[in-house]
């Protein structure tokens, strides 16, 4: 069941569909889908055939539209690049967009309409990335024993002349620096540690023990840690942070389907 917020309309008589898409436009997102082809022109110029294709305008004015299969999309527009009309041409739909900075035009002329629909969305949530590096950090200072038994957090994104160390602690047998990484280790991050524990000992005067984190460690990585007395820690953080498995993404082949036995 569509929220009231979410509206259908009829594409027919097709005078009546464009005046509803312009009163639309910057106000709701508008969803229209069918058969059309697409002409840009401007400082490089692209022309592409008829096609089943999904357009999506935004209230901020950018659009995008995408064929039958994959993330990307056929063509786009970036928000508030120029003002959007539509038009009736014969016996088609016609969207026309011209960027203001640049002259560059986009026309989206539509044959065939299976779907339109006006969209009041609202979202005002910022998305949390949950699973990065810092979130790396955080869960290893919050059970700090996976890094060495008895270890303890003094800092963390401890500044020093050559970047910040992730964590900076103590453990059994002195002070300790970690270095976390999401990816797999590379030699780059083996002699970034190597230069953390440089720095604690020309400007600090301090023997620190350096610890690598990371969730595989190819072998020249290994030999690398070992020649300069750093020590290597695994941990599986796909584990930690499970990622979900996607399902068979739904094609717009389905999504005219689901139209038609709705009527």
């Amino acid at each position: 069941m569509f929220h009231s917020n979410f509206e259908q309309i009829s594409v027919d008589p097709l005078p009546d569909l464009v005046k509803r898409l312009n009163s639309a436009v910057g106000e709701k997102m508008i969803i229209l889908s069918g058969r059309c082809s697409a002409t840009f022109d401007g400082r490089i110029k692209s022309y592409l055939g008829d096609g089943d294709r999904l357009l999506v305008i935004k209230r901020d004015l950018s659009i995008i539209m995408h064929g039958p299969t994959g993330v990307k999309p056929l063509n786009w527009q970036k928000p508030q690049a120029g003002p959007i009309r539509f038009s009736q041409k014969e016996t088609y739909l016609e969207m026309l967009t011209e960027r203001v900075k640049t002259k560059e035009v986009l026309v989206i002329d539509f044959s065939h309409i299976a779907f339109v629909a006006l969209w009041h969305a609202q979202d005002e949530i910022e998305m949390t990335i949950y699973g990065d590096e810092s979130d790396l950090v955080k869960y290893l200072v919050s059970n700090p024993d996976l890094i060495e038994p008895g270890f303890q957090v003094i800092r963390t994104e401890y500044n020093t002349d050559v970047g910040p160390v992730d964590i900076r602690g103590v453990g059994e047998n002195g002070e300790i620096i970690v270095e976390v990484k999401k990816r797999n280790a590379s030699p780059a991050d083996a002699h970034q540690l190597k230069r953390y524990i440089e720095y604690f000992v020309e400007k600090e005067q301090k023997a620190v023990k350096g610890i690598l984190v990371a969730p595989n460690f190819p072998d020249k990585v290994l030999k690398y840690l070992k020649e300069n007395n750093l020590e290597a820690k695994q941990i599986a953080w796909d584990q930690v942070f499970p990622t979900l498995k996607r399902s068979k993404s739904a094609q717009l082949e389905d999504f005219f389907q689901e139209k038609k036995n709705e009527k």
